[in-house]
């Protein structure tokens, strides 16, 4: 499907109880609470992103309209404690477990320094722990700075820190099953999570300083660096390519192409 202009997706903000106030003020939101995520791009069900033409400012509906089949979620996030030590289901377990088409695998790439992470993959003392809740014991921690980043296959037991601010991108699936939530009030998906711990083993990788990343489920390369706090960066599909621009960035469309301007050089982006 074409478009006779560019098309900007319109956020949408989720309030957190691990969210921090970075987020409000970069957006400019009056709500009540504290945002935690900023869903950039969606067709989830009941939470699709809307959007714009560029030039003209016509609304064109519900992403999930035109892009029923869009296999990503992007997002923005930021934290002010731990989330839910969590995992996600790969495309079969999601199947089998929810009847859903895909799992949840993703990739953070940090936009500040101080960010914090913990991780495991040693899936036997995972188990093993949600008996004996020893779970600082098995987690491996890592600090994360500005365009460090980490790939989290499904199946891959996670959480984020405190002063995190990241761009996360990710299957389109909102399937999170937590293992441990810090004594929080919420479900803990147990029986979920042991299911796919034991038919999932996982490998995540971290890369600092990262310029870009190849997977099976999605690709990204940074185009520019910081300009007034922002970033260049495309996310690529095998049909479909998405720009996340920083402000300051000039755009001219030309048909078949997005030409865009930075520093006095020249990009052509393919729509």
């Amino acid at each position: 499907m074409r478009f006779s202009e560019p098309l900007i997706s319109k956020p949408i903000f989720s309030e957190k109880i691990w969210g921090n106030e970075e987020l409000n003020n970069i957006f400019n939101y009056n709500g009540e609470g504290i945002i935690g995520e900023v869903w950039l791009f969606s067709i989830i069900e009941g939470l699709e992103t809307k959007l714009v033409g560029m030039n003209t400012g016509k609304k064109y509906g519900s992403a999930r309209q035109f892009f029923l089949k869009f296999p990503l979620l992007l997002k923005l996030i930021a934290t002010s404690s731990w989330l839910s030590i969590q995992l996600h289901p790969d495309d079969y377990m999601a199947r089998l477990l929810e009847n859903k088409p895909w799992g949840k695998s993703e990739a953070w790439y940090f936009l500040k320094d101080g960010g914090q992470i913990k991780v495991c993959n040693d899936n036997e003392s995972i188990l093993e722990a949600f008996d004996n809740n020893e779970w600082d014991d098995i987690l491996e921690y890592y600090k994360m700075n500005k365009y460090d980043s980490i790939f989290l296959p499904a199946g891959t037991v996670h959480t984020l820190g405190p002063n995190s601010l990241l761009l996360e991108i990710q299957q389109s699936s909102d399937l999170t099953y937590r293992l441990y939530d810090w004594g929080r009030p919420r479900e803990i998906h147990i029986d979920k999570s042991k299911k796919v711990l034991k038919n999932i083993q996982s490998s995540y990788c971290i890369s600092r300083q990262n310029k870009g990343l190849q997977t099976k489920y999605f690709s990204y390369s940074k185009f520019s660096d910081q300009i007034r706090e922002g970033l260049g960066l495309y996310v690529n599909l095998d049909s479909f390519e998405t720009i996340i621009l920083p402000e300051g960035v000039s755009l001219e469309f030309k048909g078949e192409y997005v030409e865009f301007k930075l520093n006095e050089k020249g990009w052509k982006y393919l729509i």
